[in-house]
């Protein structure tokens, strides 16, 4: 079996280990240009070891894979398709692991011929420094169709197989689209109002002005869901918002990390689509339209400072 992963950021880093650990002849990352180079030489270096995971670079006439998780940013999805497109061939499986709710379509329209199933990444704490990674809980992975009932399809079997002799907690989501929004309703708050105001996570809870913030940046995703036929509810807000409550107060989010290290972000897949939708949908969408802005205005500040 040939195991892939494209985009060995934070979260790739960490399930890379993973795989690699657990499938170390089978397991390899597709790359090109420096970054194929870097991991080449460098391999991963997750919480202070490194790893010499294989590196294949993309050229015409490879062999495709069996299984591709992709865990590039948003931003990096279009290259990332550029990148991985000689890996897949017919029947090949894609488990996404994207910030956000575009990337299972956009790789379906890129890939006709594979399994493009939903994934998503909830709970790791992953934080990168330069090139290595460190990381204290892996959270949990869940993937699947749209909707899975068992007997699971084999294609989810095949990923469940794979996974299962890894330490990843593992779950087959009942109604991954519905999951899929939740956790890019989590993103839309938590993501951008740290990003936005500088503070922790546990901040979003304690600090009331920021809690009001981030519940009214969910809540405009909560009334999306309700136009375009997703089951996701207020309910669903406040369970987001009490999961949050019991992070570490040392934990920061993605996207804060992104900005402190003058880094682009993913706003435009979080407050960007939401106003998107919003304005097809004849929806107010304010709260994330100034989120988006501010950040917006940071990633321009950061620019303007490395240009300096």
């Amino acid at each position: 079996m040939r195991i892939a992963m494209i985009g060995m950021g934070a979260v790739g880093s960490v399930f890379g280990m993973d795989l690699f650990n657990a499938w170390p002849e089978d397991f390899f990352a597709i790359a090109s240009g420096e970054r194929y180079q870097r991991l080449c030489r460098e391999g991963l270096v997750v919480n202070d070891v490194t790893y010499p995971i294989k590196v294949e670079a993309t050229a015409e006439g490879v062999q495709p894979a069996d299984l591709i998780f992709v865990c590039v940013k948003n931003y990096g999805l279009d290259s990332a398709i550029e990148d991985m497109s000689p890996f897949v061939g017919e029947g090949t499986i894609i488990v996404p692991l994207l910030n956000g709710i575009s990337a299972t379509p956009k790789l379906r329209a890129a890939f006709p011929q594979a399994k493009v199933l939903f994934g998503i990444a909830m709970g790791i704490d992953a934080r990168r420094t330069g090139h290595a990674i460190d990381f204290t809980t892996r959270g949990i992975l869940q993937f699947g169709w749209e909707k899975n009932v068992e007997p699971y399809a084999p294609e989810v079997q095949k990923v469940h197989e794979v996974l299962a002799k890894t330490p990843i907690p593992l779950e087959i989501g009942e109604d991954m689209e519905r999951t899929t929004w939740k956790k890019w309703m989590l993103n839309v708050g938590y993501n951008q109002v740290t990003a936005a105001v500088d503070c922790f996570i546990y901040e979003c809870t304690t600090v009331p002005n920021y809690f009001a913030l981030t519940s009214a940046a969910m809540q405009e995703v909560v009334e999306l869901a309700k136009v375009r036929g997703v089951n996701l509810t207020e309910e669903d807000r406040v369970a987001t918002e009490q999961f949050m409550a019991e992070f570490p107060r040392t934990a920061q989010t993605s996207m804060h990390q992104d900005i402190k290290a003058g880094r682009i972000t993913e706003v435009e897949s979080f407050g960007g689509i939401v106003v998107e939708y919003g304005q097809e949908a004849g929806i107010p969408t304010p709260v994330n339209a100034v989120l988006k802005e501010i950040i917006l205005g940071k990633e321009e500040q950061n620019r303007q400072k490395q240009q300096a």
